[in-house]
């Protein structure tokens, strides 16, 4: 069920519930970061999509202001492109993802920040790709994850990044997906034993502190 549930009243609560103070204390010593901008494609966040995430228009202008902020810091954005046209996720979704195909397009508004731009033809966007190598290259300790879907791509790259010895920050309100549950059940998880899940706005705090 889709639903357009990326309400601040929402945010606070899941922040409330799953931020956990001394995980963050922890996580800010490690102050080489990079932000993931995890398949932010027109695929998703466009309504003439079939696919379109009812959500797709608070979080684009959350993350318009948050990667010019993070721009300014000369904080690496490392945006990934899902494509796909045969395995498993074909079998799974019963479609596939072409390069050509204009809704596989990053969408207009993060191109200015899409400087660097890895695709990916699964949910973990470093499983075959050149992220990991990229990230120790430019000595990164920690990730901030961002993009759609919150509990498919979102969530296993946050895993993934975490089992590779990186640090992992899961903004609360810097993802969406279809609905507050599955949103709620990738932050109950991951705040659980993977990542740290402050606002966006307390990240740029941090950040700006550097």
């Amino acid at each position: 069920m889709k639903e357009e549930y990326f309400t601040e009243d929402f945010i606070l609560k899941v922040r409330e519930r799953y931020f956990r103070p001394r995980k963050w204390e922890k996580v800010k010593l490690f102050k080489k970061v990079a932000v993931l901008a995890i398949d932010l494609q027109k695929y998703f966040l466009v309504p003439k999509s079939p696919a379109y995430l009812p959500s797709s228009q608070a979080l684009i202008s959350r993350l318009e202001g948050f990667y010019r902020k993070i721009n300014a810091l000369e904080v690496p954005i490392i945006f990934t492109r899902h494509l796909h046209k045969e395995g498993t996720m074909v079998w799974w979704w019963g479609n596939e993802m072409h390069r050509e195909d204009p809704f596989n397009e990053i969408l207009e508004n993060f191109k200015p920040f899409a400087e660097i731009v890895i695709e990916k033809n699964t949910y973990n966007a470093f499983y075959k790709t050149k992220l990991e190598e990229l990230l120790r290259k430019l000595g990164i300790e920690t990730v901030i994850i961002t993009g759609v879907m919150t509990h498919l791509c979102c969530e296993t790259t946050a895993r993934e990044a975490f089992v590779r010895g990186f640090n992992v920050i899961f903004p609360v309100n810097g993802t969406i997906t279809q609905n507050r549950f599955f949103h709620e059940a990738t932050l109950r998880n991951l705040s659980h034993g993977f990542a740290v899940t402050p606002l966006l706005e307390e990240v740029l705090g941090w950040l700006s502190l550097e």
